[in-house]
């Protein structure tokens, strides 16, 4: 890259495109929603003969924290011989919470691989040094997705990236990317808009408060998913993903200025889920239980009742996900929510 830029000469819009997103004049609200580029998923390679020799007798739990900081919240299974993206061996990693983290491969030659999901990618305390590492040890990013989110929806939605689609903001070469829209047909589950190809570079843009389970939700997000097959995709990307994220069309600079990092986040995806459930029980059980509290005498005796045959401890597969104390989270977001219904 002798200029510096993250892409090929090729991957670049023609110069003098007008200015589109919250930065132009489209009557755009704020942005004071849209959160920091995060990393949300990332492949690394280490093949290099450095690498493969520090590695060649430790544990993978301990290759995965050398690497990228983890510490114990990632666990890694054994190795067994199952092939992974053409490794000979793998393993699975999980958290404490037993949710999937992602995989590690290993070649019998040594070289390893390791795929960490959006779960994996949020107990990583400081990417610049996972980036630092991967050059220490001549590896390298093979894929990368970088998410931005705009937790109200006031700066972008679906159909802002569907009419920039249409108004040719996508078109680079002369011609536009491939592009799928997929419609929830009103379920409430979400829509989807993909602009580009797997395994080249593709953005994915969809409704993820609908997603988690909110029909209401106006939260969508904005992910970039680099493939390091097909363009200049350097280490550097994790240390400053909005430069990259900004890069990969013009428009998508425009949105590289959010302030909400990874914590604001997670509390506006608990707010939603916890929304999701609250609504889940007034449908399904709120008269069924109404009926039930008719029959005690007081409120104590209908909870007593309830915590014998009803509650269980174990975690809901709405929020195996949340990393944390599941109890401390949920209970701020019901406390935020009943500070905005009395709020004057």
């Amino acid at each position: 890259m002798p200029d510096g830029h993250p892409f090929h000469q090729s991957e670049r819009a023609s110069a003098g495109r007008r200015p589109v997103g919250p930065g132009s004049n489209t009557g755009q609200k704020s942005q004071s929603t849209l959160t920091a580029p995060i990393i949300d998923f990332c492949v690394a390679v280490l093949d290099s003969e450095k690498a493969k020799k520090l590695f060649r007798k430790m544990p993978m739990t301990e290759v995965l924290r050398y690497v990228f900081g983890t510490g114990t919240s990632i666990a890694v299974g054994p190795l067994q011989d199952r092939v992974f993206n053409f490794y000979d061996r793998s393993a699975t990693m999980v958290d404490a919470l037993g949710e999937v983290c992602g995989k590690i491969g290993r070649r019998d030659d040594g070289a390893i691989q390791i795929s960490l999901t959006g779960q994996g990618c949020g107990y990583v305390p400081y990417w610049h040094q996972v980036a630092d590492r991967l050059d220490d040890l001549h590896g390298r990013v093979s894929h990368v997705d970088i998410a931005v989110d705009d937790l109200t929806g006031e700066t972008f939605n679906v159909q802002t990236f569907v009419d920039l689609y249409k108004a040719g903001e996508f078109t680079m070469n002369g011609r536009p990317p491939y592009a799928q829209r997929v419609d929830d047909m009103d379920s409430g589950k979400g829509c989807s808009f993909y602009v580009g190809q797997r395994g080249h570079k593709q953005l994915n843009i969809y409704e993820k408060g609908k997603q988690l389970g909110d029909p209401e939700s106006p939260h969508t997000r904005c992910e970039l998913r680099l493939y390091a097959k097909r363009i200049d995709l350097p280490n550097d990307v994790l240390r400053n993903p909005g430069k990259y994220f900004g890069a990969a069309y013009p428009m998508l600079e425009a949105f590289v200025i959010g302030e909400v990092e990874r914590l604001g986040l997670r509390e506006q995806i608990v707010d939603t889920s916890v929304g999701a459930a609250e609504r889940f029980l007034r449908t399904q059980a709120g008269t069924t239980l109404g009926v039930f509290a008719s029959c005690f005498d007081s409120p104590d005796d209908f909870y007593l009742w309830l915590q014998e045959t009803v509650l269980r401890t174990d975690r809901p597969g709405r929020w195996k996900s949340i990393q944390g104390d599941l109890h401390a989270h949920v209970r701020a977001s019901i406390e935020r929510s009943i500070n905005e219904t009395t709020s004057p």
